[in-house]
């Protein structure tokens, strides 16, 4: 089993030793990974995952694992995750497939520059 995070894609590095006399050998850097389970309140049922303790973080900030299946887009998601997201798109029906739009980004005007543009409309 390769060693790779399901959620940030962290994996086996390549690098160099350098000891004191300048002389480099290969080495590897490992990931910190974890074995861990998280339930998914939608599908009621557990999921084992193998996360770096930068991906447990990342879980944890979006609020558990549905939460971040569905925040992120198909194409962001290990092959593991993508499945996990199928599966509850297609229990929670379309409704979970399609993100919530967003509200129009409003132009951040200051107060003067609001009341003069009051003022000419009501000139008019």
């Amino acid at each position: 089993m390769p060693r790779v995070c399901n959620v940030t894609g962290k994996k086996t590095e390549v690098g160099m030793n350098v000891s004191h006399s300048m002389r480099h050998t290969k080495r590897t850097f490992l990931p910190n990974l974890q074995r861990l389970k998280f339930h998914s309140d939608i599908l009621n049922r557990d999921f084992s995952l193998r996360l770096s303790t930068a991906g447990l973080r990342t879980l944890t900030k979006h609020g558990g694992l549905d939460a971040y299946v569905m925040a992120k887009p198909v194409s962001r998601l290990t092959p593991e995750m993508a499945a996990i997201k199928k599966a509850i798109a297609k229990k929670a029906g379309s409704a979970a497939e399609k993100p919530a739009k967003k509200p129009a980004h409003k132009a951040n005007r200051s107060a003067r520059l609001v009341k003069k543009v009051e003022a000419k409309k009501a000139a008019k």
